[in-house]
């Protein structure tokens, strides 16, 4: 039994980090829905890891540029990257530990994902119905990637989607979708770092810890291995239109949540 909800908690995971549906709501529901015992901090550990190779790993290229760029952020041709994604990341890393420490508890209901996912949607697809939607998000200056920064700190509802808030707010500054999708993925790296981070903390704050790590790695290899397919299949949909297929399986999601659960 505990293999296979391993299994699950990697495999959504993988499936949904990147995408614009929201993996946190995603699990809460698989949670809900079956029962299943909490696989505990260490899990969720290792499938962020494991998510965080993946996007890692596909954009290496673009993070080789964003490196590069660092060291030569005195030369007059810098396009300040890593700047850009530090701005960008602020408000959510702040709002998010304030979230984290009073708040979380009253958003992890099936009521509020379903409103979240149909609202959020609803919104994402209006900001993907404007035009001249044709900037890179390399192109932002600091008060645009500021204003995606707002958008990914809403992320803390679950429902929300991380890759949804903040796709919607570089769609809303006219970027590209791939562009879109490309720059949701790169501040999911500090996202995820952060997170990380507090989980490790809240592990060792145990008082006892019991670490078996054949599951936990089984997990990671399996959210690293989907979030791959995953990412590459959305980049895929991505070259021939737009976020639609995501905004109807969200507000289908929704509904059904509202109908059977909520």
């Amino acid at each position: 039994m505990f293999e296979i909800q391993y299994f699950v908690l990697g495999l959504i995971q993988g499936i949904t980090e990147f995408l614009p549906v929201s993996s946190s709501a995603h699990l809460i529901l698989i949670s809900q829905l079956t029962n299943w015992q909490d696989q505990g901090i260490f899990s969720d550990i290792a499938v962020h890891v494991g998510t965080l190779i993946a996007v890692i790993l596909y954009l290496l290229k673009d993070l080789r540029i964003i490196v590069i760029d660092f060291f030569n952020f005195r030369k007059s041709n810098s396009k300040n990257f890593a700047i850009k994604i530090f701005i960008a990341t602020l408000p959510a890393l702040i709002i998010g530990f304030i979230v984290y420490e009073y708040f979380i508890i009253y958003f992890r209901n099936l009521t509020v994902i379903a409103w979240a996912s149909i609202i959020f949607s609803i919104i994402l697809y209006l900001a993907d119905q404007r035009k001249n939607l044709n900037k890179k998000w390399e192109d932002l200056n600091y008060i645009e990637v500021f204003f995606i920064g707002l958008w990914q700190s809403l992320a803390f509802i679950p429902g929300a989607s991380r890759a949804g808030v903040t796709i919607t707010g570089a769609r809303l500054l006219g970027v590209k979708s791939k562009s879109s999708a490309i720059f949701s993925m790169l501040l999911s790296i500090p996202i995820i770092l952060a997170s990380l981070c507090l989980s490790i903390i809240d592990l060792f704050s145990k008082q006892s810890i019991e670490i078996n790590l054949t599951q936990p790695i089984f997990a990671a290899s399996i959210a690293c291995i989907t979030a791959l397919i995953s990412i590459h299949t959305m980049m895929k949909i991505l070259q021939f239109t737009n976020f639609n297929i995501f905004i109807v399986y969200r507000i289908i999601l929704g509904i059904l949540l509202l109908i059977f659960y909520a």
